[in-house]
């Protein structure tokens, strides 16, 4: 509900005066209303509860002219690469704007909440087991909220009001501080501020799992931490990068970026794919964190003061395996649209946690 409607407007915004988008029926598959709400200002929702009907993007047969319609039969991974390609083009990211009367409405709640005072919000988000353990194929993705403790209590010291969002099966975040709010587990939750307060956010502190697509729509700073290279997920200029550390299962080493994209690692998708490729993901350690959302907060503050042979290390090498990668796929024919063509981290503007690089030097050999 975040990002295909958003690339639908990127795609047909300008061509297409009427934007409609078949999604299931909220009784068969609920949807966030706030998410809804964004997109209406542009897009017609339509629900049914024809399955085949919603699912018939994944047959991805482009987008056909069919009397005075454009039916964009693509399916969601086909977009997000077109996306990408239209990036690479130099293309612009048209950010979503906040509808007036949603903004009122999550200022109003939060106001009621104790929280409509002027003090600066971080969103944070982390996914952990809680979430669809059943889905143990993305068992990778997840980490532990008290690794992020320490991360807190400096963005607490600071002043922040500390917002973190989430789904109700996840573990709870207990913090002496009343200016930790635990949002999913508020007696007065509404799904509305999920996208209200990543809007309102100075940053966000988000990782690989849905509610990071909210801060790139909406063009609000963020901070990824315990990521894993992926072919399609692009960032936004101020936001920063932090991947999870691989480690070879059978020697123990740690897995340069180098090795890493020389290993095409980026298209592993499943715990099961990092297993048969004899690779373990870790989680990044309380002091990673902290000292990356420190590097964050000083970023937003424009008191930060980067390294540019790191960054421009980091974009060589992404730049240098995607062009191999390229030259080594094989040729296909037009009805194969689904294959994975891009690696977004090449994107000239990727930035990644310099905290990280300069006290792990082997990260860039």
């Amino acid at each position: 509900m975040t990002l295909e409607p958003f690339y639908v407007r990127h795609f047909f915004g300008e061509t297409h005066d009427t934007l409609a988008v078949i999604i299931h029926d909220h009784r068969f598959k609920a949807h966030s209303k706030g998410l809804r709400r964004l997109h209406e200002p542009r897009i017609t929702f339509i629900e049914s509860m024809n399955r085949k009907l919603v699912m018939m993007g994944h047959f991805n047969a482009r987008a056909l002219e069919i009397g005075p319609l454009t039916w964009a039969v693509i399916s969601p991974s086909a977009m997000v690469r077109n996306f990408v390609q239209y990036l690479e083009a130099g293309n612009p990211i048209n950010h979503l704007k906040m509808p007036g009367d949603l903004t009122e409405e999550g200022d109003a709640l939060l106001a009621s909440m104790g929280y409509g005072d002027d003090r600066p919000m971080i969103v944070l988000h982390v996914r952990d087991m809680g979430y669809l353990p059943e889905m143990s194929y993305h068992s990778f993705r997840a980490a532990k909220i008290e690794t992020y403790k320490p991360a807190i209590d400096y963005l607490v010291s600071k002043g922040y009001r500390v917002i973190r969002i989430g789904d109700k099966t996840s573990v709870k975040l207990e913090h002496e501080s009343p200016l930790v709010v635990d949002l999913p587990h508020h007696p007065d939750y509404s799904d509305i501020l999920d996208v209200c307060c990543m809007a309102k956010a100075r940053f966000a502190i988000t990782c690989s799992s849905g509610p990071e697509s909210m801060a790139r729509a909406l063009g609000t700073p963020m901070l990824t931490l315990n990521g894993y290279i992926q072919p399609d997920y692009w960032l936004n200029h101020d936001d920063v990068l932090l991947l999870k550390t691989y480690r070879d299962t059978a020697t123990g080493e740690k897995i340069s970026y180098d090795s890493m994209l020389s290993k095409n690692l980026f298209l592993e998708t499943t715990t099961e794919g990092f297993e048969r490729a004899g690779i373990t993901l870790e989680d990044n350690t309380p002091h990673e964190i902290l000292e990356a959302v420190q590097e964050m907060d000083m970023r937003i503050s424009g008191t930060y003061v980067p390294d540019e042979a790191l960054d421009n290390r980091f974009h060589e090498l992404s730049v240098q395996h995607l062009a191999r990668y390229r030259s080594e796929l094989p040729d296909i024919g037009p009805g194969e649209q689904d294959r994975f063509e891009t690696y977004a981290f090449a994107l000239p503007w990727t930035r990644y946690s310099q905290s990280f690089m300069q006290a792990n030097p082997w990260f860039l050999r």
